[in-house]
């Protein structure tokens, strides 16, 4: 890259600590969601904090002279938590935390509309035309970025259903007649659907590659060192979650648990 292109990353938002923690994170609860569903419900809570609190960051760094290529890097690591899709997939509707979930997906792809119509223009580096936004060395401003685009108005479409779906369902909740919430699966076998499996192992894969891949092609600097609270706390957090998950699953055995086994909601 270029002297006029040299980028100098936020590394409260995707450094070395933030990425390996919420690569850590969302590993233990892919394994909590597939061993152990009846204690997704606090790992969703940390996943939504974690969320929460970069999408701030990356709100005020789009404001404060942060780079396209950056906020790129941040929305990849935001949506990488749509990793824990297993189980059935909707035991959350209509609860706080679900709700709460699609509001932040909501406020997610309005972010990204904002940023994919207009706020590139105003965050690229100027008389630069070698940031790259994604595999094959796409230019942020060629064809990916009409996907862009289109995948956040797509993404506000289905957001917006879900909240429809969630005020349904919190109706139901409040008559007693929701009949999927984790109360309704206390007793019963756990469930795996291997398409969402298979989507969210794929999903990890493909966010921390295209991640690593976009801080290596653009030769971003200051994301190396582990020096700040903003770093250090979902690196802690992240692995302690994901290794006393590990230890759980393996100590108690869940990976031999007898579960329920569906593809595309047909029991095998």
């Amino acid at each position: 890259m270029s002297q006029s292109c040299h980028l100098e990353g936020n590394p409260d938002l995707y450094g070395i600590g933030v990425r390996i923690g919420l690569y850590a994170q969302w590993m233990a609860t892919l394994l909590i969601t597939l061993f152990d569903p009846r204690n997704e419900g606090a790992y969703r809570v940390v996943n939504l904090i974690m969320q929460c609190a970069i999408f701030l960051g990356l709100c005020i760094d789009s404001t404060n002279g942060g780079t396209a290529v950056g906020s790129v890097i941040t929305q990849i690591l935001l949506c990488g938590s749509l990793s824990s899709l297993t189980g059935d997939g909707i035991s959350h509707a209509g609860s706080f935390s679900g709700i709460f979930r699609v509001l932040f997906y909501t406020a997610l792809s309005s972010y990204g509309c904002w940023f994919w119509f207009t706020g590139v223009d105003q965050m690229r580096i100027p008389d630069c035309s070698e940031e790259i936004a994604f595999f094959g060395r796409a230019s942020i401003n060629g064809r990916f970025r009409d996907f862009g685009k289109a995948a956040s108005v797509i993404g506000i479409a289905i957001s917006v259903g879900l909240i429809c779906w969630n005020v349904y369902a919190a109706v139901l909740r409040r008559k007693g007649d929701f009949q999927y919430g984790p109360a309704s699966r206390l007793w019963k076998r756990p469930q795996v659907e291997l398409s969402l499996l298979l989507l969210s192992v794929g999903l990890i894969a493909f966010s921390i590659g295209a991640v690593e891949y976009l801080v290596d092609v653009n030769d971003i600097s200051e994301l190396s060192d582990v020096n700040s609270v903003g770093q250090f706390l979902p690196l802690l957090v992240g692995t302690i979650s994901f290794f006393q998950t590990l230890m759980t699953t393996l100590r108690r055995r869940l990976i031999w648990r007898r579960r329920c086994l569906f593809l595309f909601g047909r029991h095998l």
